[in-house]
């Protein structure tokens, strides 16, 4: 069987990934870092130097290896920095295929099509890989955004490794009054952090990105109502570049001749190991400032994946990775353990989230 798979059914296989109607869509916050010809690459560490020359990165304080459902960081100094690998696996028995699928009968009869039922599993596995990896890229887009760092977890919640994008902790502040009470003033608030930004990154702040809570203590506040009063939130001007990514446009307000353009969003994600927790990856008590999208430099970079042993069968139909070109990387692979009787699907991916505008954005805490 491992031997025999029609190139036909495999190549069918790699047309239904590129297919999908959501392989393109990422989340709203991955969707702020950019791609470009240059973001896809073979190697396997990234020069800041062209980014950010003389500041330092904060070393990585430990090694795992690549098997698996693991996220593989390696030291790193002189400004070189290894991409995350992200490695998911999941194995089909040849067992499995005798499980009836939807939409059949009980009954398996001679007729099956057994590479058809193999393909739809590795399918299948590969389907929740890619959406996994795509949630984990989100994370590590929001914590870029919202500290000016990323942490990276092993597949048991431990932290492995921490990268500091050295942005001053002026551009992270907490709010001296919460938002939820009725002394606080939330456009004071946003002007302050506006004007620690604007000399800093040359750029007016213009999007903000708020979180659950963050969103309706602001609209609940006094002096927010009175702005309200004469300036009606609308939808009439939206960066057509920032819709239709999974946050919703909440208006606009115009205060003191100062345009600002307000998001909602409130997607969730389960952590690793915890299917039944769901955490928002914007915090419900934080506003992301941003300035215009075309003022943005924000980007996403793939790494490369080391070469490991070809499977004559599917790798060749594979091309070693699938590129969604534009959006993202991976390495999928599929071979046959004939000693366990099993296929199995792995999917590999390398992104980096690196803040090139590293003055043009901030992020405040309006919670306590």
């Amino acid at each position: 069987m491992a031997n025999t798979i029609p190139g036909s059914l495999l190549t069918q296989v790699v047309e239904m990934y590129q297919q999908q109607p959501d392989i393109k869509k990422m989340g709203f916050l991955t969707s702020l870092f950019k791609t470009t010809p240059e973001s896809f690459t073979d190697a396997t560490k990234i020069n800041m130097d062209m980014v950010y020359g003389g500041n330092e990165m904060a070393p990585v304080v430990r090694n795992l290896s690549t098997g698996a459902v693991t996220i593989t960081i390696d030291k790193f100094g002189n400004m070189e920095v290894p991409f995350p690998v992200y490695s998911l696996e999941t194995p089909v028995n040849i067992d499995q295929l005798m499980e009836r699928f939807p939409g059949e009968s009980v009954l398996i009869n001679g007729t099956v099509n057994w590479y058809g039922r193999m393909a739809t599993k590795v399918k299948e596995g590969t389907n929740k890989h890619i959406r996994m990896i795509k949630n984990s890229m989100e994370y590590q887009a929001a914590q870029v955004l919202t500290t000016g760092k990323c942490t990276l977890t092993d597949e048991d919640g431990n932290e492995i490794n921490e990268l500091d994008y050295q942005i001053p902790e002026s551009h992270f502040p907490e709010v001296t009054v919460p938002w939820k009470n009725a002394t606080a003033k939330p456009i004071d608030d946003l002007n302050t952090l506006d004007d620690v930004i604007r000399p800093d990154g040359l750029v007016d702040v213009v999007n903000y990105v708020m979180g659950k809570k963050a969103w309706q203590n602001f609209l609940a506040n006094e002096q927010v109502q009175k702005n309200l009063d004469k300036n009606i939130l609308n939808t009439l001007e939206i960066s057509p570049q920032m819709r239709d990514k999974g946050a919703a446009y909440l208006g606009k307000i115009n205060t003191d001749g100062h345009v600002r353009l307000f998001w909602g969003y409130d997607a969730t994600y389960n952590p690793w190991g915890q299917p039944a927790v769901s955490n928002y990856f914007l915090d419900p008590d934080k506003v992301i400032f941003l300035p215009s999208f075309e003022a943005m430099d924000f980007r996403r970079y793939f790494g490369g994946i080391p070469n490991i042993k070809l499977d004559p069968v599917f790798d060749p139909l594979f091309g070693n990775k699938i590129t969604i070109e534009g959006e993202y990387d991976f390495k999928i692979r599929v071979w046959f353990d004939e000693d366990a009787e099993t296929y199995k699907g792995r999917t590999k991916s390398r992104p980096l989230f690196v803040p090139a505008s590293r003055l043009r954005y901030g992020c405040l805490y309006t919670g306590e």
